[in-house]
C-alpha cells in the first residue's frame, strides 16, 4: 500500500476537519436543532477520516453526483440560517459564508462517498434462519396494538379530534361533502362513526370506534414493516429499535388516536415502501400476498391525501421506465392503480357532486411572498399595487404576515370578492407576481426560507401532535382521565421529549437528509432499494415548493413512517430468507452487482 504524504494528510483530514468545525461553530446560535448539526458534524468528520484510510476509487459521474449534493446541502444550511450572516456587506460575514459552505460541502460530500464504501452491510444468511414470521408479525401487532389502545382508553379516549375532524364530522352530519379533506377519507370516518353510533348510541362511543379502527390499522402496518425487516434477515438490534420507535415515540402515540388523514396517509405510504421492497427483494413465500399488500398501500396512499396521487405517478413512471422489462407484472399492477385511483378522485367525485378544493391553497408560496413584500414595506409599481388592492386588503397583509405560516394571509386578508378576482385574472396574478419578484428577489428568498426551512433544514420547536380534542357542538371528549395507566403514559411522554439527545428522532430535515443519502448510494452502487425513497422524496419536493406552514409535523409523517424501512434497507444487503420454506430459487438470492 502506498503511504501518503504529510501534505495528503492536511488536505484530505485536517483542513477539510477545521471547516466542518467552522461549519458547525457558525451555525452555534441557529433556531435549529443545534444538536442535529452536531450529531451531522461527528459524522462528517469520522468520514472523512475513514476515507482517508480506505482511499477508494468512483466513476466521475458518481463523484459529480456526490459533489453537486455536498454544495446543494452546504447552501441550504446557509440559507437557511441566512439571518446569522447578515448584514449580508459585513467582510467578517462573507468570510463566515464561505468557511460555512466549504464545511457542509466536505461534510455531506464525505458522508456520500463513505455510504458508497461501507455500505451495504452483509448479513450472514447461513447463521441466521427466520422462521415462524406469522406469529413475529402477530406479537408485533399485538403488542404494539394493546399499547396504542392502553393510550385510547385509559388517557386519551375518545381520542383527539382537530378543526379538521369537525369539518369532516359536520360533513357527515350535512350530507354536503367537500374535498378540502379527501373525500374518501371523509367516507372512511363515516362508515365507523355510523358503526359506533349503530352499536352504542353513543357520539363518544362512536369516535372511540373509529380510534379503535385506526390503532388496527396503523399498529398492522407497523407490524408488517416490521416482520419485512425480520424476513430480509435485518439485525434484530436493529429491528428492535425500530419497534420502540413505533411503539413508544410520543408522535406515534398520539397520532394513532387522532382523526387526521395524515395518520392514515403515513401508514399507507409505509405499506408501499415495505411491499414495494418485499417485491423488489423476494421476501416471504407469497408473491401475490406482498402485491396485495402493495395494491392496498398505494390506493390508500393515492385517496388520503391528494399530493399522494402525484407521489404515486411519478414512482410508477420510473419503475415502468426501469423495470419494464424485468418486472412486468409490478408495472401492470402500478398502472391500474393508477388508473383507478384518478377514476376514483376525479370523474367520480365530479358525478358525486362534490366540492373542490379552494384553489387558494396552491399558491401558499406566491402569496406568502407577496406579503412579505408588503409587510416589509417595499415600493410597488402603482399598476401592481392597484391589481392586488383588489385581491387583498393590504394594511391587512402588513399586520397578518407571519414568516412560518401563509393561513393569516389565506384567510383573513383577502377582499370579499377577492378570490373570484383571482380566478378570473390568475394569469394577471402570475405576470404581477414575477415582475415582482425581479425587482425584490432577496424578499422572496427570505419569504420561501421561513415558509420551508422546516422540511429541509435541520430541526424545529413546532407543535409536533395534540393531547386535546377541539370544542365541538355534539359533545364529543370532555373526560377527566385520573388513573396509574394514565400517570404512565403522562411520564412517557415528557421524558421521551426532553432529553437533547432524542431530538434527531423528531427533525423532518434529518429525515429528509437521511433519505437523499440513501437515494444516492444505493442508486451509485445500482442497488434497487432506491426506489423505495421515490415516494417520499416526491412528496417532500412537493412540501418545498407549496407548504402553508414552515415545519407541520404530520405532513411529513410519511417520511417518518417509511424511513425505518428505507434506512435498513440501505444499510443491509437485505437477501430474502423466505422463512427457510421456500423453493431453493429463493432460499437465498445472488446479490445484485454493485457497481461503483
Amino acid at each position: 500500500m502506498k503511504l501518503r504524504s504529510k501534505n495528503n494528510l492536511y488536505t484530505e483530514v485536517i483542513i477539510p476537519a477545521l471547516f466542518v468545525y467552522m461549519w458547525l461553530s457558525n451555525t452555534a446560535k441557529t433556531d435549529s436543532f443545534h444538536n442535529v448539526y452536531v450529531l451531522c458534524a461527528l459524522l462528517g468528520v469520522l468520514c472523512i477520516f475513514d476515507n482517508y484510510k480506505h482511499r477508494i476509487c468512483v466513476s466521475r459521474r458518481v463523484n459529480v453526483t456526490a459533489g453537486v449534493l455536498g454544495a446543494v446541502f452546504a447552501v441550504a444550511t446557509v440559507v437557511a440560517n441566512y439571518f446569522l450572516f447578515e448584514p449580508i456587506y459585513s467582510l467578517l460575514n462573507w468570510f463566515n459564508i464561505v468557511c460555512s459552505l466549504a464545511g457542509g460541502f466536505f461534510l455531506a460530500y464525505h458522508v456520500l462517498l463513505c455510504g458508497i464504501n461501507r455500505l451495504p452491510l452483509s448479513i450472514n444468511t447461513d447463521t441466521v434462519r427466520r422462521k415462524h414470521s406469522v406469529v413475529f408479525f402477530l406479537l408485533c401487532w399485538g403488542s404494539i396494538g394493546g399499547v396504542f389502545l392502553l393510550y385510547l382508553f385509559f388517557t386519551a379516549y375518545p381520542g383527539y379530534l382537530t378543526t379538521d375532524s369537525i369539518n369532516s364530522l359536520t360533513q357527515i352530519r350535512t350530507g354536503v361533502y367537500l374535498n378540502n379533506n379527501p373525500y374518501w377519507y371523509t367516507v372512511l370516518i363515516r362508515f365507523f362513526i355510523q358503526l359506533g353510533e349503530g352499536l352504542f348510541r353513543d357520539i363518544n362511543a362512536a369516535v372511540a370506534c373509529y380510534s379503535t379502527s385506526q390503532i388496527l390499522i396503523l399498529s398492522a402496518c407497523f407490524a408488517y414493516g416490521l416482520v419485512t425487516l425480520y424476513q430480509a434477515g435485518i439485525p434484530m438490534w436493529c429491528i428492535a429499535a425500530t419497534y420502540v420507535v413505533y411503539t413508544f415515540l410520543p408522535y406515534n402515540l398520539a397520532y394513532s388516536v387522532t382523526m387526521w388523514k395524515d395518520i392514515l396517509f403515513g401508514a399507507s405510504a409505509l405499506l408501499i415502501v415495505a411491499s414495494l421492497y418485499r417485491i423488489l427483494k423476494k421476501i416471504g413465500r407469497s408473491g401475490l400476498l406482498n402485491y396485495l399488500v402493495f395494491v392496498i398501500g398505494a390506493i390508500g396512499f393515492c385517496l388520503m391525501r391528494t399530493n399522494g396521487w402525484y407521489a404515486y405517478l411519478v414512482t410508477s413512471v420510473l419503475v415502468w421506465l426501469l423495470y419494464w422489462r424485468r418486472n412486468r407484472r409490478l408495472c401492470i399492477v402500478m398502472l391500474v392503480v393508477l388508473i383507478l385511483c384518478w377514476i376514483l378522485i376525479n370523474p367520480v367525485l365530479s358525478a358525486l357532486n362534490v366540492g373542490e378544493t379552494d384553489f387558494v391553497e396552491t399558491l401558499s408560496v406566491p402569496l406568502q411572498q407577496i406579503a412579505r413584500v408588503i409587510a416589509n414595506g417595499c415600493l410597488l409599481a402603482p399598476e401592481d399595487e392597484a391589481f392586488l388592492a383588489q385581491i387583498f386588503d393590504l394594511k391587512l397583509v402588513a399586520e397578518r404576515y407571519s414568516p412560518e405560516i401563509v393561513d393569516p394571509i389565506k384567510f383573513e386578508t383577502f377582499q370579499w370578492t377577492g378570490k373570484d378576482f383571482l380566478k378570473d385574472n390568475f394569469g394577471e396574478f402570475i405576470r404581477v407576481w414575477l415582475r415582482i419578484g425581479v425587482q425584490y428577489p432577496g424578499e422572496y428568498l427570505k419569504a420561501w426560507v421561513e415558509l420551508t426551512k422546516g422540511f429541509w433544514n435541520g430541526g424545529y420547536y413546532f407543535w409536533i401532535y395534540l393531547t386535546t380534542t377541539f370544542p365541538d357542538t355534539s359533545g364529543i371528549g370532555g373526560f377527566v382521565m385520573d388513573n396509574p395507566i394514565n400517570d404512565l403514559f403522562a411520564a412517557l411522554f415528557r421524558y421521551m421529549e426532553k432529553p437533547v439527545i432524542l431530538r434527531p428522532l423528531y427533525s423532518i430535515g434529518l429525515h429528509a437528509w437521511i433519505v437523499v443519502a440513501c437515494c444516492f448510494v444505493c442508486a451509485a452502487k445500482k442497488r434497487r432499494e432506491f426506489i423505495l425513497t421515490i415516494p417520499v422524496l416526491v412528496l417532500l419536493a412537493g412540501l418545498w415548493i407549496g407548504t402553508p406552514v414552515y415545519a407541520e409535523y404530520r405532513y411529513a409523517y410519511p417520511m417518518f413512517t417509511s424511513c425505518p424501512i428505507i434506512l435498513l434497507a440501505s444499510m443491509f444487503s437485505g437477501e430474502s430468507l423466505c422463512n427457510g420454506k421456500c423453493g431453493a430459487e429463493h432460499t437465498m438470492q445472488v446479490p445484485e452487482q454493485e457497481v461503483i
